[in-house]
């Protein structure tokens, strides 16, 4: 990607890039009644479509992983699946709607796409039957967090967020148009995206969500 770009900028692509690296790959099991240390993997009615997500652990605190952009739970938190505590947390990580393993749909981006996802996460939360959650969000993750933790406060636990931003700037338009070509992209960033939905899709998408982030550089002060 030949960009030129200033060190903040330069460090904010190299964090919204950093998910794309390979991550741990975690089997895709069935349901299963009791969790342990093992991963598995379901799918549950939410909100008129299927949210794919991965378990594991059996402790009292339930804990949702939230990922970034064009992210999945199996790319962007194998470690965190594998390193929680299971005696601590029961985590879950989630695939929001036309991401990952949420497919169908095709993923889109309509302006309230954010809410939209944090309603999705809270509902598939309570779908599970957690009475409350801490969420861990990453990028767009993050801002999906916060706008869970502000539409539904009583159910959020506690939130851990990085990688997010409140606003989309002039700045970051840049950026964002930087990554619009996934065919520019490193080989070590673009490979398990193309594994996980096909280059087809992967860069239709990609071009689709740089489109939606920007839409909100047209609200007061690129307000998100």
């Amino acid at each position: 990607m030949a960009v030129a770009l200033g060190s903040r900028s330069a460090l904010r692509l190299r964090l919204l890039l950093s998910q794309l690296k390979p991550g741990i790959r975690v089997s895709r099991a069935g349901p299963a009644a009791a969790f342990g240390t093992s991963v598995t993997s379901a799918k549950v009615a939410v909100n008129g479509v299927h949210l794919h997500y991965q378990r594991t652990g059996e402790g009292e605190h339930a804990v949702l992983l939230l990922p970034g952009m064009l992210g999945s739970g199996e790319t962007d938190f194998g470690p965190q699946l594998k390193n929680l505590s299971k005696k601590l947390f029961t985590v879950v990580a989630w695939d929001p709607r036309g991401y990952g393993h949420s497919r169908p749909p095709d993923r889109d981006f309509p302006v309230d796409f954010f809410e939209r996802d944090a309603k999705d996460a809270i509902d598939l939360m309570k779908a599970l039957q957690f009475k409350k959650v801490s969420l861990l969000g990453w990028s767009d993750g993050g801002i999906t967090a916060l706008i869970a933790a502000a539409k539904y406060p009583s159910y959020v636990r506690k939130m851990v967020i990085w990688g997010a931003n409140a606003c989309v700037t002039d700045e970051d338009i840049r950026i964002y148009q930087g990554i619009r070509d996934v065919s520019k992209w490193s080989e070590k960033a673009r490979k398990p995206l193309e594994a996980l939905y096909g280059y087809d899709y992967f860069a239709k998408t990609c071009e689709q969500w740089v489109d939606g982030i920007q839409q909100f550089k047209r609200l007061p002060d690129g307000y998100i």
